[in-house]
């Protein structure tokens, strides 16, 4: 058991990578840029299909300005169509 753990600080703007598991499906990939887009974000969306080819992750890379945003476009992006998990 991990005691007295303290939440990393992190100082923005940053760079933040993180991934967002979907069922495959139509669009994701589009919706997930549109969000950035929508927030003044250029960042670059990446993706990889499971091997049955039922699933697929998008691992994005993007220069995020505050942490506000970034919980913004996290929430967003749990909105869409077959998502299941963001780590």
């Amino acid at each position: 058991m991990i005691q007295n753990a303290a939440k990393k600080e992190i100082n923005y703007p940053a760079e933040i990578i993180f991934k967002s598991i979907f069922r495959n499906g139509p669009y994701t990939m589009e919706s997930i840029k549109s969000i950035l887009s929508e927030s003044n974000i250029k960042g670059n969306v990446t993706h990889r299909e499971s091997s049955g080819g039922k699933f697929i992750s998008y691992t994005i890379t993007a220069v995020f300005p505050s942490e506000d945003i970034l919980n913004s476009i996290c929430s967003e992006i749990t909105t869409l169509e077959g998502y299941m998990s963001m780590f």
